[in-house]
């Protein structure tokens, strides 16, 4: 049995100790730098039943051995009027802060967790979730801090013609290390993406419930056909394309008046330029 006797964190704070207790233990690290023991910090969190998270335990890195952490979480107290704890079955969400960087990392369970065996310990879920047990010990449950792949985590992104602007619209899953969005646009006339967004697009949504969003561009000419991609904004202030939109309808509805071909007159020439670039 490991000793539970801890400094107190700094960042994860404000979670409630209950008399029904689990214990996670496992390796920690950074994809891309070094934590530091007895400074960085291990959060865990779960639903708090109103679409927000609920911090249920922490610990720093490094206390118990180096390079490793060993979380005490609490289960709800059920005579509480509010949740402030884990109930049975709650998927758990792990959180790292790197203090030297004022960084936080919140972790996907498909790409920064994994398992391995421990003697005397029991072998932790994927996704891990409170269990029933009192005074369980799940173990080895590794963490690693990487910026995320945004991809699985958005449901579409779509582009709408409209009568004077293209309406953009996308849903989220979940979002996972993610602060915000960004639109880009390229067109027929200038290849090149550029920032079409005047200020980051906030997220509203977390790690355990998705959003819907929806950005017009109201700088676009019938005549021209235009391309958007979506950026994800992380913890980091990392940009990360996460998806390009190529869908022919984005283009614009032909009006009687299209010149594609610079002869002035809207004729066939003009309705075979509109294919040959809509077949590209």
């Amino acid at each position: 049995m490991i000793s539970d006797v801890f400094a107190e964190t700094e960042y994860f704070t404000e979670f409630t100790k209950t008399n029904v207790y689990q214990q996670y233990i496992g390796k920690v690290s950074l994809e891309i730098g070094n934590l530091e023991n007895n400074e960085d910090e291990v959060g865990v969190f779960v639903t708090d039943n109103n679409s927000d998270s609920l911090l249920i335990g922490a610990c720093r890195i490094g206390e118990n051995y180096p390079g490793y952490y060993f979380v005490t979480i609490y289960a709800n107290d059920n005579q509480s009027p509010i949740k402030n704890g884990a109930e049975v079955d709650d998927i758990l969400t792990f959180k790292i802060w790197d203090k030297s960087d004022n960084k936080l990392y919140v972790l996907s369970n498909t790409n920064s967790l994994t398992r391995e065996a421990g003697i005397g310990l029991a072998y932790p879920e994927l996704p891990p979730a409170f269990k029933s047990g009192f005074g369980a010990q799940f173990g080895y449950l590794n963490l690693i801090a990487r910026n995320q792949d945004l991809n699985e985590n958005i449901a579409y992104f779509k582009a709408i013609p409209q009568k004077d602007c293209i309406k953009l619209i996308w849903s989220t899953y979940c979002e996972i290390n993610l602060t915000g969005f960004l639109i880009f646009r390229n067109s027929t006339d200038n290849n090149n993406y550029i920032n079409i967004s005047t200020n980051m697009i906030q997220v509203k949504g977390n790690e355990l419930h998705g959003a819907d969003y929806c950005y017009i561009d109201n700088d676009v000419l019938s005549t021209i056909y235009y391309n958007y991609q979506l950026i994800g904004i992380d913890y980091n202030d990392q940009e990360t394309l996460i998806q390009t939109i190529t869908d022919k309808s984005i283009c614009q509805s032909c009006p009687v008046h299209m010149d594609l071909n610079g002869d002035n007159v809207f004729g066939l020439a003009d309705i075979i330029e509109l294919l040959k670039r809509i077949s590209h």
